[in-house]
């Protein structure tokens, strides 16, 4: 496992990859707002109508607005402050540090937990320890959607709309990470991203 990354001057590079999607939030809205629908409605179906689901690294609030409209009950969280305002208008959402999140929240509130690549940006310590936290914030048998990257490289990627660090994924690494944190693995799905539906198993 890696150590916390950090670029020349020292600086966070989770809250500089965040930050880059402030200038272009709009258009990065409007790109990705049909992406998912399958794998958001597979996840609503599979808990009992409401449940208290947490998407983790919300974005602007498109599954939060698909939770919602399922019957369920939406609580956001993301780290940035353009994405948390729009956010906010389909479901409570907080400005926050996924390295935190169990600060905000009691111990088995949460009957699911979404983090679509919310987690792209966190070094593979960092990442273990929030699918810890995770697991602590979850009901026992809650259930927990998760994908991250799988192709490129480990390290900084200057993309059209900003600077952003990301840690790419071995496929069985990922699996044993998740499930370490306390999670039976009930499917995974392999591709750019390896999408992996798990069921807490802690108490």
């Amino acid at each position: 496992m890696s150590s916390m990354a950090s670029d020349s001057a020292g600086e966070d590079p989770v809250v500089i990859s965040v930050a880059a999607y402030s200038e272009h939030a709009d258009e990065y809205e409007a790109s990705h707002a049909l992406k998912m629908l399958d794998r958001v409605e597979r996840f609503a179906t599979s808990l009992p109508v409401p449940s208290l689901i947490l998407d983790a690294g919300c974005g602007p609030g498109r599954d939060l607005a698909r939770f919602v409209s399922f019957g369920h009950v939406a609580q956001g969280v993301d780290l940035n402050p353009v994405f948390v305002a729009k956010a906010t208008a389909h479901a409570p959402t907080s400005q926050a540090d996924l390295r935190q999140v169990q600060r905000l929240f009691s111990q088995g509130l949460f009957d699911g937990i979404w983090a679509s690549a919310s987690l792209v940006h966190l070094t593979d310590d960092d990442a273990s320890d929030v699918l810890r936290q995770f697991a602590s914030l979850l009901r026992p048998q809650g259930k927990l959607y998760v994908c991250v990257n799988t192709v490129g490289q480990t390290g900084w990627l200057d993309e059209p709309d900003g600077r952003r660090w990301y840690t790419i994924w071995d496929n069985e690494v990922f699996v044993r990470t998740v499930a370490g944190a306390g999670f039976l693995i009930d499917e995974i799905n392999r591709g750019s991203f390896i999408e992996v539906w798990a069921t807490c198993t802690t108490a």
